[in-house]
């Protein structure tokens, strides 16, 4: 069995506020690694960094719950020399191996293959199950693989407890979707604490009347917008809106006829250089009713456009919606960025 997960992400920016790059990372025979706190972070989570089992210079860093803590594989019994767990499952019976080699598992087991998509790139994504009648299976383990241009792999591992496995699998989960590489060595990452800062979140979506991976777009939008999905419109399916001014962009709209509207016409640069028509329309007071924009990408057309104008923050409102829509890239283009082939 093959399933694709789409994530959407809190993209986060994180800034050190403490702590040096010497004798602070914990080292081990296989894997190096360390925890920041991550102060002021809504979801209660640190920053855990950390080389692999196969690599000490492959590092990567993700996002763990706080009531989660790092120890010492003394007894041998996993493939790292460390691993994560919580006291909130009994004797370690929900267990997470960062950076593990991957290998070991009985052959007893059944496996689904899936596929996990994060704003990282794609990973593969294997399921174990333990057969425990001809009805019933129990998941065992998860293992989620990904990899970079150096052909380095980074393997997650989750082992579920026999018992509230969804709560540990959603924990497991949630670390996997802020998986990323690092780019410098761990040494010289280490800070004590980081400061929660978060920025645009990315949308994956299809364009109105499109189905299909191969017509899947990207855009970024605030973080205090919120995102609808509004089969009903005969427009756009996706509706962002702004919490405090409502204004409203609509994503990956249809093309709209201006037959009889007052407009003025305008260019927009996009983040990719480029160049998108913008149309203000205008009410017979002139007043801004909408803002849309139109654009050619690879020999198609797409539009989005800002409705429900607040007029007494229509500069916010039309500064934020035009950097929606700059922030446009194809779903293959954003993988080709990443180094992603397969997905």
């Amino acid at each position: 069995m093959k399933r694709t997960s789409l994530i959407i992400l809190l993209a986060l920016s994180m800034i050190a506020i403490s702590g040096c790059a010497e004798d602070t990372v914990i080292e081990t025979e296989n894997q190096s690694y360390y925890v920041a706190n991550l102060v002021g972070d809504p979801s209660n989570r640190n920053v855990f960094r950390s080389t692999t089992a196969w690599s000490n210079t492959a590092a990567f860093e993700m996002l763990i719950p706080d009531y989660w803590e790092i120890k010492m594989d003394e007894d041998d019994l996993y493939n790292t020399d460390i691993y994560m767990s919580s006291d909130e499952y009994d004797n370690d019976s929900c267990i997470v191996l960062a950076g593990t080699v991957g290998y070991g598992i009985s052959d007893e087991y059944e496996k689904e293959i899936w596929q996990t998509t994060t704003s990282y790139g794609v990973a593969e994504d294997y399921y174990f199950y333990e057969r425990i009648s001809d009805t019933e299976k129990r998941p065992v383990l998860r293992i989620v693989t990904f990899s970079d241009a150096e052909e380095n792999y980074y393997i997650l591992e989750a082992r579920f407890p026999e018992t509230d496995y969804e709560s540990c699998s959603a924990d497991f989960s949630n670390m996997v979707a802020t998986f990323s590489t690092l780019d410098i060595e761990l040494e010289e990452t280490y800070v004590e604490e980081e400061i929660f800062q978060p920025k645009w979140i990315s949308l994956v979506l299809n364009p109105y009347g499109t189905e299909g991976d191969e017509y899947e777009i990207i855009v970024d939008y605030p973080p205090n917008w919120v995102l609808t999905n509004n089969e009903g419109d005969k427009l756009s399916q996706y509706i962002i809106t702004d919490q405090e001014t409502s204004c409203e962009t609509y994503a990956g709209a249809a093309q709209r006829d201006l037959t009889g509207l007052t407009y003025s016409e305008d260019v927009l640069v996009l983040d990719n250089n480029e160049i998108a028509t913008k149309y203000i329309v205008t009410t017979e007071t002139g007043e801004t009713s909408m803002e849309i924009v139109t654009f050619v990408h690879d020999e198609l057309t797409y539009s989005f456009e800002l409705r429900n104008i607040d007029q007494s923050q229509i500069a916010t409102c039309m500064e934020e919606f035009e950097s929606v829509v700059k922030s446009f890239r194809t779903y293959a283009e954003e993988m080709e960025a990443k180094g992603v082939t397969d997905y």
